[in-house]
């Protein structure tokens, strides 16, 4: 009788604990309680004011989205290209977001005779509201699924379901909140 091949069965992933739920479900609600705040009626007009580059509070959630927008990048190209390339993609995503930044910026003064409001005002308000929907999905998936890992694992999870493969965390610099660090203490606690 034939060996059975172990290595081609499908070992189940560890999932997350409640707390570790608990907490991205709370992530989640920060991120669609900002995104509330930034969508209404008026959409991206409100971003246009010059004073808004005054106010802290919008600082931060473009560096938050900013940092979203790289983890993403980073999470994207090591599930598709490779550990390897993730800093190399996050590299290009600044370079890209700066020139893009610089371009809008200077048609919106040849234009408009102003560097900030319509068109680059639009573009960040944007930019915000794809990158709080894209979180608030992602933490979603992340507590419905119990995927351990960073904040963007979810992908690896997902991309590994779709081509039956074995999954894994996303760990390291793409850690800016730390859930895996909460993980780990959860699975200490559990076992």
């Amino acid at each position: 009788m034939a060996a059975r091949d172990v290595s081609a069965v499908p070992v189940p992933p560890v999932r997350t604990g409640p707390v570790g739920r608990l907490a991205r479900l709370g992530l989640a609600g920060l991120y669609a309680a900002s995104l509330l705040s930034i969508v209404d009626r008026r959409g991206s007009a409100h971003f246009r004011n010059p004073h808004i580059l005054t106010e802290p509070l919008p600082w931060l959630l473009h560096l938050v989205m900013l940092a979203t927008f790289l983890v993403l990048v980073g999470a994207l190209a090591s599930v598709l290209v490779g550990t390897g390339a993730s800093r190399r993609w996050q590299l290009r995503a600044v370079v890209a977001c700066v020139l893009t930044v610089a371009a809008v910026g200077v048609v919106g003064l040849v234009t408009q005779g102003s560097f900030w409001g319509f068109p680059l005002a639009d573009l960040v308000w944007w930019f915000d509201v794809v990158m709080l929907i894209a979180g608030l999905a992602v933490f979603l998936l992340a507590v419905a699924l119990g995927t351990p890992g960073c904040e963007f694992g979810i992908l690896a999870e997902l991309f590994a379901r779709a081509r039956w493969g074995a999954t894994r965390s996303e760990e390291g610099p793409t850690c800016i909140v730390g859930l895996h660090l909460l993980d780990r203490w959860e699975a200490r606690r559990g076992a």
